[in-house]
């Protein structure tokens, strides 16, 4: 389980607040989406815990009607890699193994963008807390 086996930009970028986006094989669509890690080590633990950024707002909102406080929503002048207004549904959290994403971005099929802020991170990672949907063996992760 050496570091040394991955990247240098996960060793050096790969944190809770990350984003990054790509294909996942998980998702019905085939679109690349935005990915936020976190659980708070995802190096230690060799897993990574995502949550999926979409920007059909609506759909995530009608979803969740009956758990709001699940759901993040995230403006362009919070976040502005985000081109449109971005929902979180932190009901969904996807399991990737750290060499998935090394492989990925090994391929050069992954593509970095800047950190979430502290701020609105913590409002993801509250949502995830809040969900019933969510595995507590997850949310000790976080």
């Amino acid at each position: 389980m050496a570091s040394e086996a991955l990247p240098m930009e996960l060793r050096l970028g790969l944190r809770a607040g990350s984003v990054y986006y790509f294909q996942s094989r998980e998702l019905s669509s085939g679109q690349p989406h935005f990915f936020i890690v976190v659980n708070r080590d995802p190096i230690g633990t060799r897993l990574l815990l995502l949550t999926i950024v979409t920007s059909k707002v609506d759909k995530v909102r009608i979803r969740n009607h009956e758990r709001p406080h699940t759901v993040v929503e995230i403006s362009p002048k919070e976040y502005d890699e985000f081109k449109a207004l971005s929902a979180v549904d932190c009901n969904v959290v996807l399991e990737k193994s750290l060499s998935e994403l090394a492989g990925l971005v090994r391929r050069k099929e992954v593509r970095y963008h800047k950190d979430l802020s502290p701020e609105v991170f913590a409002k993801i990672k509250a949502a995830v807390l809040a969900s019933s949907l969510v595995a507590d063996e997850l949310k000790l992760l976080l």
